[in-house]
């Protein structure tokens, strides 16, 4: 898959980083780990702390609209007094659109992205290094699946890709710290895909309309 995408943005593992991911890792894994049953709370703090916004802590978030993603995206405009949007993300989650979005996004200043998903779909956080190397030269996903069954969705931060020859990988920042390097795991395009529920997607107010155009050139609807 060819993205366009700016080679400032490469990591020493070659990792691309979406606007403002890196950071919004580090973020994160400060605050690990995430309080039982606040897992969209704990990714809203994330962001909001990212974005400059000092949000208390994960009840702060949940107690301003619940763990919803319609209550995380009314906290999240609510804790920063307007200043960040949260828009909602939908549609056929397939492995191309979800690339073609997270690559519309590279356009933007600054983004944080919210995934409701089922973790159930995802491969496991302990796959070796070295079979993932592979799946990129490949395309062909490693063996191993996920052992984690909840029995809800859970939300996570999606942060940014690694892109070799045949397969995509994506990375996820989890709110538990024994979920691969400290929270920071990566997934192929397509384990991620069958996943997805939705996403919020927080950017600042400002740049509302250019995420509405990166869901819609995705062939995705906000």
């Amino acid at each position: 898959m060819s993205s366009g995408i700016d080679g400032d943005r490469i990591g020493l593992s070659g990792r691309r980083w979406l606007p403002g991911g890196e950071h919004l890792v580090a973020v994160a894994r400060a605050e690990l780990p995430q309080k039982d049953g606040l897992a969209g709370p704990f990714a809203a703090l994330a962001a909001l702390r990212a974005a400059g916004f000092g949000v208390t802590d994960q009840d702060e978030v949940a107690a301003s609209a619940g763990t919803t993603p319609d209550g995380l995206s009314r906290a999240i405009v609510a804790l920063s007094g307007g200043r960040l949007a949260a828009v909602p993300a939908a549609g056929n989650w397939a492995p191309q659109s979800l690339f073609m979005l997270l690559a519309a996004l590279w356009q933007l200043p600054r983004v944080a992205l919210i995934a409701e998903v089922d973790p159930a779909e995802f491969g496991a956080h302990d796959t070796p290094p070295r079979a993932l190397l592979d799946y990129l030269d490949t395309g062909v996903p490693p063996l191993w699946s996920s052992r984690w069954r909840p029995a809800a969705r859970h939300s996570v931060l999606v942060t940014g890709m690694r892109i070799g020859a045949e397969g995509t990988l994506v990375s996820i920042m989890d709110g538990y710290p024994s979920l691969g390097d400290n929270g920071l795991h990566d997934q192929p395009v397509e384990w991620v895909a069958a996943a997805l529920h939705r996403m919020l997607i927080v950017v600042d107010d400002g740049d509302t309309e250019a995420a509405v155009a990166a869901i819609t050139t995705a062939g995705l609807w906000s």
